[in-house]
């Protein structure tokens, strides 16, 4: 089995412009946009007072709502742990892109933005009674965890040793604390991707019910045709 946390060889033997063509769309804005506004914080192009989350500001008289987006795109202040950050995105949200949601198939990616969708706005809830100022390492925890359940007891080489899949979140998790990461932000992540889980796979498959979908609009936006939802005993049947 090909290591699952490492780059296969074929990403290796790719230059960076090659990898960068390779990454498909939901993957290719996200990672470019946390990249972007990270490094210009960094620069001093960007003062973090203007990007991080404040209620108090978003709710003013005067409403600064792009917290609501720049939040999710800051990943902190640059060193190793948003380097650590930047490759768990770039990594698994590429993974549950090209895995789950292909841009290929009918609507996929319009389910794909339900999806990171979801995970912001739960988030967003979480981070008004627990104070954090950014949600990006959140949101990329959250897609780890999904990743993860995709193939829950698969074994999977991490740095020479080899563990369940479902476990790499934790490991993650731990390494980083190790790192003096805040451990809340990824924990915030793991809840919410276990949620989204529950809610789509296990709710559909032990109680018959689709309790969360992909609106219209949204598949509309991103010019996709929804594919067909049959019901059936226990769950639903998707038909292009």
């Amino acid at each position: 089995t090909q290591p699952a946390t490492l780059p296969c060889p074929r990403t290796m033997s790719m230059s960076p412009e090659e990898y960068f063509r390779s990454l498909p769309p939901v993957t290719k804005t996200y990672l470019c946009g946390a990249v972007g506004l990270t490094m210009a914080e960094y620069l001093g192009i960007v003062k973090i007072e203007m990007v991080i989350l404040n209620y108090g500001l978003i709710f003013s008289k005067w409403p600064q709502i792009w917290r609501l987006v720049t939040c999710f795109l800051f990943f902190g202040k640059f060193g190793m742990p948003v380097l650590f950050q930047f490759f768990i995105l770039g990594r698994y949200l590429n993974l549950v892109e090209t895995g789950k949601y292909k841009p290929s198939e009918p609507g996929k990616t319009a389910e794909m933005v339900t999806f990171l969708l979801f995970g912001a706005i739960c988030l967003l809830v979480f981070a008004y009674f627990v104070p954090v100022f950014y949600l990006g390492p959140s949101l990329s925890f959250m897609v780890l965890y999904i990743w993860s359940r995709s193939d829950a007891m698969n074994s999977v080489s991490f740095w020479g040793f080899r563990i369940k899949q479902w476990h790499v979140p934790f490991v993650m998790l731990l390494m980083a604390v190790i790192m003096k990461s805040n451990p809340i932000l990824d924990i915030f992540g793991i809840m919410v991707g276990h949620l989204w889980h529950f809610l789509t796979e296990i709710v559909p498959q032990v109680y018959g019910r689709q309790i969360i979908w992909t609106p219209t609009f949204i598949y509309r936006m991103f010019d996709n045709r929804p594919p067909r939802i049959i019901p059936r005993r226990g769950g639903y049947s998707l038909r292009d």
